[in-house]
């Protein structure tokens, strides 16, 4: 059974702040509740949408707008995006400008202070109204597309270093010696091919082991799931020297998949 994530979008309004800095008014987003809702989700795109006004006769205005963040301590970080306005609209309506990385850094961060973006607007000269405050329909807002986090996986340790039981790499050496095969083999003497050993921890919770036991249809156990190649030089049948790379001949990791 194949489980599908999808992703989801949501609009993030502003607060209801009248913080400025340098004379000019920041926007400031946060997440809150409908953060809390989202745990588990990375930010995939995010989007500043501003509404402009302009003069009836500024048809060919063009425009850049530039979008900063702003640290807590109110000084100006790096630029979280630009957009260039102009056209058959002359500018006006809403504008877009992609903010996913300074959005990203945001809430991977936590989230926990206000996402604050200092907007700046080059050829404006005084003929492009920024809606930044009043009615709520005319506000900027934060639309944000969330797309699942990527699961972390925990790797098993060696078994001399993991707790008492759980899944963890056993190191195992082959002699080609006490194989006997020393006659044949040039090299190596040996090598640790290693298996796994050890019981998988409980699942979090009870999501995540529907989730897993649709995907596997089975109970998950300690298995090899990492793998490398043995170089090995023998002797062939006209006694020519011969090195050949054998795959997945050492276990290298060790997890509950």
């Amino acid at each position: 059974m194949k489980v599908i994530m999808k992703t989801t979008t949501t609009r993030v309004s502003p607060m209801d702040s009248r913080a400025t800095l340098n004379g000019q008014r920041l926007i400031e987003f946060r997440l809150g509740a409908e953060g809390e809702s989202d745990q588990g989700l990375s930010v995939a795109e995010a989007e500043l949408m501003v509404r402009a006004e302009t003069a009836p006769r500024s048809r060919r205005l063009r425009y850049t707008l530039w979008a900063f963040t702003v640290y807590g301590n109110m000084s100006v970080g790096e630029l979280a995006g630009a957009t260039e306005v102009g056209g058959k609209t002359g500018g006006r309506g809403w504008q877009k400008i992609d903010v996913t990385s300074a959005a990203r850094r945001w809430a991977n961060s936590g989230a926990s202070e206000p996402l604050r973006i200092l907007l700046d607007c080059s050829g404006c000269a005084g003929r492009v109204r920024l809606r930044l405050g009043g009615a709520a329909a005319a506000r900027p807002l934060l639309r944000l597309r969330l797309a699942p986090r990527a699961p972390r996986r925990r790797r098993a340790l060696d078994c001399d270093d993991a707790a008492h039981g759980r899944c963890c790499r056993q190191t195992y050496y082959v002699s080609f010696r006490a194989l006997g095969w020393d006659d044949w083999i040039v090299a190596p003497e040996g090598y640790y091919a290693n298996y796994c050993r050890g019981a998988c921890d409980p699942f979090l919770n009870y999501h995540s082991q529907v989730v897993e036991a649709a995907r596997l249809e089975r109970a998950a156990c300690c298995a090899p799931v990492r793998f490398s190649a043995l170089s090995l030089i023998y002797f062939g049948a006209d006694s020519n020297i011969i090195k050949r790379d054998l795959p997945e001949m050492v276990v290298e990791e060790c997890d509950c998949p």
